[in-house]
């Protein structure tokens, strides 16, 4: 089955497919050179100058999207209303229909993508090269060519929490005079207590089969935040969260709780602190709902899955790869020859 373009926006000089490019921060159009703002798409069409139910229409049509459900893994991705098929990302399966992006489904920010497709790539490679026992030809033009830019979903947490803590440090000196050594430990206790505002805490609104690539490629910059647009999808796949904040609100706090404690905790400037109790209240969540770029490569060796990740933003890597046994085989056998040799001359000499 062919596989189609996740998104797809038209040329408005050409009608040719844009594509969002992330070095530009624009939309380009490979065929005729065309560059466009988002904005662009509305300023072109002179349909949406006004606010006749035709124009609402045609604007809802560009900010919602179908998603796609892969029968065989549980990934959705998102495609415009005009993609009858495309492939997963994760397993290369067809894919089918199941919904829209759109209600209280349509994310409230989104960051674009600052890493392009060749920047990917060139990561990778670069991490392949820091691996000496990885199979032949592993990093094969057309294993590269199969790298995904995907949008993943998170959920994004502010709010307020004060506290306190106590805690003690142990210091211990050592010195000697003359024959007798002395030891003075000294034990001190400690108290915080402070109110502080905690913004943009990360969430995976994902089910367990990706929160670990979700975890491992933050932190995003929240300073690339944009609202949500459907545009900034054209040329890129995305998944939509299978995860309410109803779900996660107790891990969740747990999470800022930890994180508002080690705050605490770090004003202590001594050694050896050992934290005895705490306690940290949270005011009400303010939930956001937001789109992160990676990009994402799969791939199967001797039947298992392996997946790379890359922030697309900052360009952090996550993921694990395969080991070619022949090779490793080969570096045991050298080791052991070395060995034996040794052993040889040992014997010789003693």
């Amino acid at each position: 089955m062919t596989e189609l373009e996740a998104v797809q926006y038209k040329c408005p000089a050409c009608g040719a497919g844009l594509k969002f490019d992330a070095e530009k921060q624009d939309f380009i159009c490979e065929y005729c050179d065309s560059v466009f703002k988002e904005e662009d798409f509305f300023k072109k069409d002179e349909t949406l100058k006004n606010h006749s139910p035709e124009t609402e229409e045609k604007r809802e049509e560009l900010e919602n999207a179908l998603l796609y459900s892969c029968p065989s893994c549980g990934a959705q991705i998102v495609t415009d209303e005009t993609t009858a098929a495309t492939t997963c990302y994760y397993c290369s399966n067809p894919v089918v229909l199941s919904g829209r992006l759109s209600g209280e489904l349509k994310p409230d920010f989104i960051i674009p993508f600052k890493i392009d497709k060749k920047g990917a790539i060139n990561k990778f490679k670069e991490l392949c090269g820091k691996k000496k026992f990885l199979p032949k030809n592993f990093i094969s033009d057309s294993r590269l060519e199969e790298i995904k830019g995907v949008y993943f979903p998170y959920w994004y947490i502010d709010c307020d929490a004060n506290g306190s803590l106590n805690a003690t440090s142990r210091q211990i000196k050592s010195w000697i005079v003359g024959d007798l050594k002395y030891t003075e430990t000294t034990v001190m206790g400690h108290f915080r207590q402070g109110r502080m505002k905690v913004l943009n805490m990360p969430e995976a609104a994902l089910k367990s089969k990706d929160r670990d690539l979700m975890k491992y490629v933050c932190p995003f910059n929240s300073a690339d935040f944009v609202p949500f647009s459907m545009s900034y999808l054209s040329g890129y796949f995305a998944e939509k969260r299978d995860v309410e904040s109803s779900d996660i609100y107790q891990h969740a706090a747990n999470d800022i709780k930890a994180f508002s404690a080690e705050k605490l905790k770090s004003t202590i400037n001594y050694a050896g602190v050992n934290v005895k109790n705490s306690q940290i209240n949270l005011g009400e969540f303010t939930w956001k709902y937001n789109l992160l770029p990676v990009w994402v490569l799969n791939y199967k060796h001797n039947g298992k899955n392996y997946i790379y990740a890359l922030n697309g933003q900052t360009g952090s890597v996550y993921g694990e790869m395969p080991v070619c046994k022949k090779k490793l085989g080969g570096l045991f056998a050298a080791v052991a020859a070395a060995s034996t040799v040794l052993l040889t001359l040992a014997e010789v000499i003693f």
